[in-house]
């Protein structure tokens, strides 16, 4: 991964003739991504973006960084970065990453330094668009930061363990307008595709999230005591997340969703998210939390058995279209490893 900073006293992106983000005083940091890049690059690149001093003192020594002077960032995709010309008068770009997981590598370090710096401190173009760039470079100083070895022995790669970047700002909305279930549908559309990848049938997810995610069946859902949340991170859509707020019949609660955008896994969102629910239907009074999740979804069967769900039973049910749930039932009980009997049907609300 490489980003290229330049200082600024101010820059711009536009895109068909819209401002669409605008800094002053800080950086205009142009994100290029390679095959191979990790979650971890970007990790140590924001780190490095907002620790870097470059900015002048008092006594006008570059001895400051964006984060002491309370500069901003404007974060720009650039996969010309990886151009390669050595050979001929027509740049080769097959070092550059696929777009798929360079967007996310791109909103991954993006949504580092909002946490870092704060969201309204960091501006961005819109990733793969066609893009004009205005800025007036400060000094000039441009400094190029790189996640791997070059071959100039004076720069060394980011090294060592991946930085533990601090949990962003989380804020929880209910869907109950509109506009938010919009948005919470929006956050699906984006999530599902690389959570379910190679494991369910690429057809299968807009059926599923059109009869899980449309205002309707949110709005069935509240009616039958589960909530619905967007949840927010540092000030942007990042997730959605859903469970019964009242124990069913049985006891027990249900939780139906969690599911957070690519670029924030490995950042703590899950586990913070999943201790919400277990505290608040523990505090509802409920015997037990329970889920279904897909017996090939490692990442999340991983993720859960961290937070304390164990393995109940299997199930495997028949939702339309051709189309199955295949899953393992897990859960939490509260009362002391007793599990309830609990309906692990399909509701559709």
């Amino acid at each position: 991964m490489k980003i290229l900073l330049q200082r600024v006293t101010e820059a711009r992106v536009r895109i068909g003739g819209e401002v669409v983000g605008e800094i002053q005083n800080g950086f205009l940091a142009l994100v290029g991504c390679r095959a191979g890049d990790r979650a971890e690059d970007a990790d140590r690149l924001a780190v490095k973006t907002t620790a870097l001093r470059v900015f002048g003192d008092d006594a006008g020594r570059m001895n400051r960084s964006v984060l002491d002077v309370g500069g901003d960032v404007l974060a720009v995709s650039q996969f010309t970065l990886y151009a390669d010309t050595r050979k001929g008068n027509r740049p080769s770009f097959v070092a550059a990453g696929d777009p798929g997981t360079a967007e996310v590598l791109y909103e991954r370090y993006v949504a580092d330094l909002r946490t870092l710096l704060g969201g309204q401190r960091v501006a961005t173009g819109r990733f793969g668009a066609d893009m004009q760039v205005e800025l007036v470079n400060d000094g000039p100083v441009t400094i190029e930061l790189t996640s791997e070895p070059t071959e100039l022995p004076a720069v060394k790669p980011l090294a060592g363990p991946p930085p533990r970047l601090p949990l962003p700002e989380l804020e929880l909305v209910r869907a109950e307008t509109s506009e938010v279930m919009a948005r919470i549908r929006t956050v699906a559309e984006r999530a599902w595709p690389p959570t379910y990848q190679g494991i369910i049938p690429p057809e299968q997810i807009p059926y599923m999230i059109e009869r899980m995610y449309s205002e309707e069946a949110v709005r069935a859902a509240a009616a039958a005591h589960t909530a619905y949340f967007l949840v927010r991170a540092d000030g942007m859509d990042a997730g959605v997340v859903s469970y019964d707020e009242t124990p069913r019949a049985d006891g027990a609660c249900e939780f139906h969703k969690l599911y957070t955008l690519p670029q924030y896994w490995g950042r703590g969102l899950g586990h913070w998210l999943l201790q919400h629910a277990i505290e608040a239907t523990r505090a509802a009074g409920a015997t037990a939390l329970w889920l279904r999740v897909n017996r090939h979804n490692e990442r999340a069967l991983r993720a859960y058995a961290r937070a304390g769900f164990t393995q109940w039973r299997e199930v495997c049910s028949d939702i339309g279209e051709g189309f199955v749930m295949d899953d393992y039932v897990c859960g939490i009980s509260f009362r002391g490893g007793e599990r309830p009997p609990v309906d692990d049907e399909v509701h559709f609300h």
